[in-house]
């Protein structure tokens, strides 16, 4: 098989497994009132399971870091592909609330290594100048699990009972994973130097690439979490078209992805920072933190869009960061840093926010406002990173030529 093919193939398959893995994930929470009816679940312990396994994968990326790329690719991921959804295929066969949360937070242990060695194994096989869109279409898989597998599982539920999207999300990713050893090509062989990874954390660009992704999910959780509330009892939104917003809104991301992916690979890496943390910014001011009335549809479609492309465009320059060798530690990191922004940013929010007699949030345009800011910090951090890629680069291949 061509190395065209193969690594078309490679992506569709990584494409997927990131859908079903995020959207494992994301189902939860909407399936709570399932668990409580069914499963003898409290209310109040919904967001235990979904809580738990995201700083289980957060705190596995960071513990396995050191020893990812000392495995062969292939094998370890094919392996913990069958623990991750050999696993949750597992929590439907649990018999009451804590051992669904144990065995659910057990497939997100799985989940942090797993998603490291996945996007490092999609960096080995994509050559540099295609990763702005063959990244951006593996991104793909976060919105389409909000688009297709969270209504999937609701409905699977919703005809038979809670355990059916287990079922099938546990299955459909044990086919996954016999797909991949049959189809992903074998690795290539990499020198991996003893103490790389002290190497990695000590360099400059690595820890500004895992800052900007700090800075940019723990701004993005500021907000996101309260979208809903806030549209319904702040702005009057009708609860009923709500569906619709977030549908626009994911439809518009995954065009937007694909858009800013080719324009990197264009070499125009620079103006997609530019263009999507400054409108990103300018539309969360005129939006959120001091609205014009500009129509809801419009600036969160926007909003949407605009965010997609930042965070794929950070991505995929970040990727430039690690040398091969360095690839699968590096993703586990970023896992890891921006799972905790992601759960510190939702944590303060809540802190922060204070509720109003009509249930208005209180306090969401000051969050708005930082996150205008913070957003504007971030895309010029991600124009110095570019910079210090490129620079590194150029030392790098000027040294080579003078050995030679």
């Amino acid at each position: 098989m061509k190395v065209a093919v193969q690594t078309r193939i490679s992506v569709h398959l990584a494409m997927l497994i990131n859908m079903l893995s995020i959207g494992s994930l994301m189902m939860v929470m909407p399936l709570g009132p399932d668990l409580v009816r069914e499963l003898g679940m409290e209310a109040s312990h919904v967001g235990y399971i979904s809580g738990g396994a995201t700083l289980a994968a957060a705190l596995s990326g960071f513990a396995s870091a050191p020893w990812l790329d000392r495995f062969d690719r292939k094998r370890a991921l094919v392996t913990l592909l069958v623990l991750r959804f050999a696993l949750l295929l597992s929590c439907a066969w649990a018999t009451g609330p804590n051992q669904l949360i144990a065995i659910f937070v057990l497939s997100g242990l799985v989940a942090g290594p797993m998603g490291a060695i996945l996007m490092a194994t999609m960096l080995d096989l994509i050559p540099p100048a295609e990763r702005g869109r063959q990244l951006a279409y593996v991104g793909m898989g976060f919105s389409l699990a909000a688009i297709l597998i969270i209504p999937l599982a609701l409905e699977c539920s919703i005809r038979w009972n809670w355990t059916a999207p287990f079922f099938l999300l546990g299955g459909t990713g044990l086919l996954l994973a016999l797909l991949c050893q049959l189809l992903l090509p074998k690795p290539a062989v990499v020198e991996r130097p003893k103490a790389s990874i002290r190497s990695l954390l000590g360099s400059r660009l690595c820890l500004v690439a895992l800052g900007i992704t700090s800075l940019q999910m723990f701004g993005h959780f500021l907000l996101v979490p309260h979208f809903a509330t806030y549209f319904e009892f702040n702005l009057d939104f009708p609860r009923s078209h709500l569906g619709l917003l977030y549908l626009l809104g994911g439809v518009a991301s995954l065009a937007a992805m694909r858009i800013g992916g080719a324009w990197i690979d264009r070499g125009s890496a620079v103006t997609v920072v530019l263009v999507s943390s400054g409108c990103l910014s300018l539309v969360t001011l005129l939006g959120f933190a001091a609205p014009v009335g500009i129509s809801l549809y419009v600036i969160f479609t926007l909003f949407m869009a605009l965010s997609a492309v930042r965070t794929n465009s950070t991505m995929t320059i970040a990727a430039g960061v690690p040398h091969a060798h360095q690839r699968a530690a590096f993703m586990a990191f970023q896992g890891t840093v921006s799972n905790v922004a992601a759960g510190l940013g939702s944590l303060f929010s809540a802190r922060y926010l204070s509720e109003g007699p009509q249930h208005q949030v209180i306090g969401f345009e000051h969050l708005a406002a930082f996150y205008a800011v913070a957003g504007v910090v971030a895309g010029l951090g991600v124009l110095y990173l570019l910079h210090g890629i490129r620079q590194r680069d150029m030392c790098l291949t000027s040294t080579k030529q003078q050995a030679g």
